[in-house]
């Protein structure tokens, strides 16, 4: 009794014209087949120190209250570890955060309230920074310490290289705050 079985024989068909048809869409759509390599911003702005960013620049050149460009070294000379430097150049202003060394650290923290969008001020003599609009306070990495804002400020990128600091309107790779403990808030829920 020899007869051919109907679900292979479907079989067949479907796997086929499956090949087939994925065969065709690869050659009709080859980008969507392919990955995508990150633009040059992206790459420069997550990993300066790529061979292929020694010479680009990222970002924005941050400026000082006056508009004038920071000058690493100059800033550096006179800023003490734990400073916060408000910066210009992106939408809204951040703070570079000064590490031990002394050196500019990775990240700057946006100046932006979770709250309703003010601007907070940094208190260097609490260590603390503040809105002037409903009291929210944050701590010197922009966890919050009072409410009523409930999220942390939140951080961009800097990248320094001959002698600027670079903003790049991303968060970094790398969350400082992770590293120095809980991200949550202690507000009051």
């Amino acid at each position: 009794m020899q007869g051919h079985n109907p679900s292979r024989r479907l079989f067949l068909r479907y796997f086929v014209g499956g090949t087939v048809s994925t065969i065709a869409l690869s050659y009709w759509f080859p980008k969507t087949s392919r990955s995508q390599e990150p633009d040059l911003e992206t790459l420069c702005s997550l990993f300066p120190l790529n061979s292929r960013c020694e010479t680009y620049l990222p970002g924005v050149q941050a400026l000082d209250q006056d508009e004038v460009p920071i000058g690493v070294s100059a800033l550096l000379t006179q800023a003490q570890p734990g400073d916060r430097v408000l910066a210009l150049g992106l939408e809204r202003e951040s703070y570079l955060v000064i590490d031990a060394g002394p050196e500019i650290a990775t990240y700057g923290i946006s100046s932006v309230c979770t709250h309703l969008g003010c601007t907070v001020d940094w208190d260097a003599e609490r260590d603390r920074f503040v809105c002037p609009c409903h009291g929210s306070e944050y701590d010197d990495q922009g966890r919050v310490t009072e409410g009523p804002a409930r999220r942390l400020l939140e951080l961009v990128t800097v990248v320094v290289k001959q002698d600027q600091a670079r903003l790049v309107q991303q968060a970094p790779a790398i969350d400082p705050r992770e590293l120095s403990g809980s991200t949550r808030s202690s507000a009051p829920q």
